[in-house]
C-alpha cells in the first residue's frame, strides 16, 4: 500500500495488455487489488498519433477507476 493508498487518494496504473500475466502475479503476491487501466501493446514506437488515440480510448476507464468507491 503506498502512502497515497493510506491517505485515501484514487489512483491507478495504465499498463499495456502484455503485463496482465505479470500484474495478477505481483497483486496476488503483495496480496492486494490495484485498479488497472488497459492500453494495447506495444508502446514503443508508436507515433504522436498513435498515442494520443491511445489515450484518449482510455481516459474514460482511468476516470472510472479513480472515481470509484471501494
Amino acid at each position: 500500500m503506498s502512502n497515497l493508498d493510506r491517505r485515501g487518494v484514487p489512483g491507478c496504473a495504465v499498463a499495456t495488455e502484455a503485463f496482465k500475466p505479470a500484474a495478477a502475479a505481483q497483486m496476488k503476491a503483495l496480496g492486494l487489488e490495484a485498479a488497472v487501466a488497459w492500453v494495447p501493446h506495444p508502446i514503443q514506437n508508436r507515433t504522436a498519433q498513435e498515442l494520443e488515440a491511445i489515450a484518449n480510448n482510455v481516459i474514460a476507464d482511468v476516470i472510472g477507476l479513480i472515481s470509484a468507491t471501494k
